[in-house]
């Protein structure tokens, strides 16, 4: 039965680029769908009368995410320990004409290492306006947990995202709170494994 491998081994964790955490800004847009009704029938050869819609037009909504985090990364675990964690916190808005549903998903690399870290991100709010990376003034939702497991597990596809409920309106203003734990009895086969994650929010309207 293997044991956690002993403080002084590092899990190295991607010098300077390790455990990436990148918010891409996402821009989706809502089709309004305009239909007509159409008649058919026999011939007419009495009473014939046609009727026309003018000025028909139509235009999709659009919807914006923007973050705080000014594109720079926000997590790091350089030569890891077993039991050490990190966070980092990130403020959402959504503006748009129609109200959205944000989905969260990643993508995971580095050598192995995702399989081993617990990742869980939490829904809240912020008091003031945050900085980037910064979780002062944050307070997290009732039930705000919207992920909790290992990084690797993470959804990573539109179809499989986690949908954090309910729909958003324009100006609405969400924090999220994203740690990483390397655990304290950890396999010592992660001992030198790597590992970096990138996060994309997608508002998709409703």
């Amino acid at each position: 039965m293997s044991s956690g491998p002993p403080r002084g081994i590092h899990l190295e964790a991607m010098p300077s680029v390790s455990q990436r955490i990148h918010l891409k800004l996402v821009t989706a847009a809502a089709a309004l769908v305009a239909t007509s009704l159409v008649w058919s029938g026999g011939t007419f050869s009495t009473f014939n009368k046609t009727s026309t819609m003018p000025g028909n037009s139509v235009q999709a909504a659009s919807l914006n995410l923007t973050d705080n985090d000014g594109g720079s990364a926000l997590l790091t675990m350089s030569s890891a320990h077993p039991g050490d964690t990190t966070s980092s916190c990130q403020n959402v808005t959504y503006t748009g004409a129609a109200s959205a549903l944000v989905r969260l998903y990643g993508s995971t690399g580095g050598t192995g290492l995702a399989s081993y870290l617990t990742l869980t991100v939490t829904r809240g709010t912020f008091t003031g306006t945050p900085t980037a990376g910064s979780c002062t003034g944050f307070t997290p939702d009732s039930g705000g947990t919207v992920y909790s497991g290992t990084l690797s597990s993470f959804p990573s596809s539109t179809g499989t995202a986690v949908v954090d409920t309910p729909a958003w309106s324009s100006g609405d203003k969400h924090g999220y709170k994203l740690t990483l734990t390397l655990p304290s009895g950890v396999s010592s086969n992660a001992q030198g494994l790597s590992a970096t994650a990138s996060f994309t929010w997608l508002a998709v309207s409703s």
